[in-house]
């Protein structure tokens, strides 16, 4: 039998990472292993929001700081602390999808999304991963690209991917 202690479960609130997190539930059931959601914020803004950390910090450091709580000191803040907001957010998600008592971690980085999922895997020690695809194809895989499939080929543990019934005709 595998040791599968801990599954990453990276939500991006789509059907598909719902259905992800339903088959990540129910390994972690059958295998006793330990749930840990996690949310990728992504870096889109570029203009600086917070006063008194320099003129050229982009929001993005504002919130890695705040996520390694540095709370940087002076300045008055402007925007919201977004990763509380989103780790609340996920909390909320997970306490509402989960049937019964099952140990449970959530976290939230902030980055490419890929990039952040395959650093949390690393650092966490996770054993598997398990996470939705879109099932793109086409113009729309080649524009977009798959966060699904950059995990899988570049994840330090075994990546099982969903897809909903149905999407690879669509």
């Amino acid at each position: 039998m595998m040791d599968v202690r801990k599954i990453l479960v990276p939500i991006d609130y789509s059907t598909d990472s719902q259905q992800a997190l339903l088959w990540g539930m129910s390994l972690a059931e059958k295998y006793g292993s330990q749930l840990l959601f996690f949310h990728a914020i992504p870096k889109a803004i570029d203009e600086v929001f917070r006063q008194g950390i320099g003129a050229s910090s982009p929001p993005a450091y504002y919130l890695q700081r705040m996520a390694a709580g540095n709370r940087p000191t002076g300045g008055q803040p402007i925007i919201i602390d977004l990763v509380d907001k989103a780790l609340a957010e996920l909390q909320d998600f997970a306490h509402k999808h989960l049937k019964g008592p099952m140990p449970l971690e959530s976290k939230v980085g902030v980055g490419k999304p890929a990039e952040e999922i395959l650093r949390v895997a690393r650092d966490e020690g996770v054993d598997l991963s398990v996470m939705g695809t879109h099932g793109r194809t086409g113009l729309r895989h080649l524009l977009l690209g798959s966060v699904a499939e950059e995990v899988t080929r570049h994840a330090p543990c075994p990546v099982f991917t969903v897809r909903l019934q149905g999407e690879a005709s669509a």
